[in-house]
């Protein structure tokens, strides 16, 4: 009998080790043989997970992969009310594969990790939407959304940190962001051409359905004629398109090798395409933004002009406007589309965003309870809703109704801080093509999040991979953590 007290018994003995893993994988492979017998499908499928699983222990890049390219494949199902999909899955598994991976960096790593930057800048707010229970007119919906919160700003990042943002990462994570988009592009292209048919549901993908199914609005290309790839929703292709193509345009601007240029120049001709098929207004206006503050960041020159350009198109448009006779003088007017009304709704939810600011200023009425609000106020819109989902079309001013100012300062704050952090590394010269292409990234989220609520949406999964890859500071030991220096200093 082994006595662990005794100074011989020592794991770094390399004998012993060996016994250990002779013992264990016995043990193992008797268990698995037992449980193919008794159980012959998940015996089957046991050993290719557990040697999926090793593998994404000693190579964490390929869960990355994995997590990312679900983002793009939102299969959803609702457990305990709480929708779940697969990239909900494989961030539990990241998570429970932590400590292992942490292990594999060698000695002294748990030692030198410390706590990312995402994660500081993001504290305030989830102590606002914390808060925001205290007032909250549903608890349970909104306790939900602030886990969802956590799960975003929170778990995400924490993950993320256990990878060392060596070159080597650095050159898979850049090429993965560029290529895998294409892949979801080109489906959506195929489906455009091919009347609602597309590859992934070739393959057996299928098309995510709401809840509640035939009652609820369903923006895939049988209804609207736009295509939405795996996504369905032609929405979705385009903010992962929009909220990845700044890859593509750092590759081209600053990648030393030729064939990696046209690479690039490729993957972004078929964002494009793939924005174009999906007829997204949002996500050109989205891609035009990305391209904007790439410029920017890079010539510094061009601020002013840029600007100078900016004021004069404005002072023309409201110009032209006063002198044109076909224009009534209201906002509804203004918007192509044939579709007045719906601007007129929106005009309306604004309006009562600040009615119920008014009421609850300082915490709101719970993070995601601003529909339950907006129904309490007895409005009504004009485009009569058949599904239950409502929301502000804005992220900020769903975040004053729902977490009230604290909670719409805190955000604005998290998105400050990450912005001046881009631009110092984007300075320093630590990594030009991931911190480029984040801020680019930013840029649209900033955009997108003028006109929709984005915290009903799993996007913040793909803007916090992306920024956590973008924020990888050269002195850090891992992924999207500040400076190597003891914790008290590192701020």
């Amino acid at each position: 009998m082994i006595n662990i007290n005794n100074p011989h018994f020592d794991f770094r003995n390399e004998r012993l080790r060996q016994i250990l893993v002779i013992a264990l994988s016995a043990l193992l492979g008797f268990a698995l043989a037992m449980l193919i017998v008794s159980w012959p499908m998940p015996g089957m499928a046991a050993p290719i997970v557990l040697a999926a699983i090793v593998i994404f222990t000693r190579q964490p890049k390929w869960l990355l992969l994995a997590f990312f390219t679900s983002l793009a494949i939102p299969i959803q199902r609702s457990i305990g009310g709480i929708a779940l999909n697969t990239s909900d899955g494989l961030l539990v598994l990241w998570c429970v594969l932590w400590p292992f991976m942490m292990a594999r960096n060698g000695n002294g790593a748990f030692e030198r990790w410390r706590v990312p930057a995402l994660v500081i800048y993001i504290a305030p707010f989830v102590v606002a939407v914390l808060l925001s229970q205290v007032n909250s007119i549903s608890p349970s919906a909104s306790f939900k959304q602030v886990l969802r919160v956590i799960e975003w700003f929170v778990l995400l990042p924490l993950a993320l940190s256990v990878i060392i943002p060596d070159a080597r990462f650095q050159r898979f994570a850049g090429l993965m962001l560029m290529l895998v988009p294409c892949v979801f592009s080109i489906d959506g292209i195929y489906e455009y051409f091919n009347n609602g048919q597309t590859l992934s549901g070739m393959i057996g993908i299928s098309v995510p359905i709401p809840e509640g199914g035939e009652s609820q609005i369903r923006h895939t290309f049988d209804i609207s004629g736009r295509a939405g790839s795996s996504f369905g929703g032609a929405q979705g292709l385009a903010m992962y398109l929009v909220m990845t193509m700044g890859f593509s345009i750092a590759h081209f601007l600053y990648c030393s090798e030729t064939w990696l240029k046209r690479l690039a120049l490729f993957c972004f001709l078929i964002s494009i395409g793939g924005l174009a098929v999906a007829q997204s207004r949002g996500g050109f206006i989205g891609a035009f933004a990305v391209v904007f503050a790439i410029v920017l960041t890079v010539n510094r020159k061009l601020r002013v002009p840029i600007l100078m350009i900016g004021l004069t198109t404005l002072a023309i448009g409201l110009g032209f406007l006063g002198n044109w006779s076909n224009w009534d003088g209201t906002i509804a007017g203004l918007v192509p589309g044939g579709r007045p009304e719906a601007v007129l709704d929106r005009l309306i939810l604004w309006n009562v965003v600040w009615d119920v600011f008014y009421e609850n200023p300082l915490l709101g009425v719970g993070l995601g309870n601003f529909r339950d609000a907006f129904f309490a106020n007895e409005a009504w819109l004009h485009v009569d809703l058949a599904y239950p989902s409502l929301h502000a079309h804005s992220t900020y001013l769903e975040l004053l109704a729902d977490t009230g100012a604290i909670g719409l300062f805190a955000f604005l704050l998290f998105l400050f801080l990450t912005t001046q952090r881009l631009l110092a590394l984007w300075s320093t010269g630590g990594q030009p093509i991931l911190t480029l292409a984040a801020i680019g990234s930013l840029a649209a989220y900033l955009v997108f999040a003028m006109v929709d609520m984005l915290l009903l949406q799993n996007i913040h999964l793909l803007l916090l991979l992306v920024l956590s890859v973008g924020m990888a500071d050269k002195n850090a030991s891992t992924l999207g953590v500040l400076r190597n220096k003891p914790f008290g200093e590192s701020l």
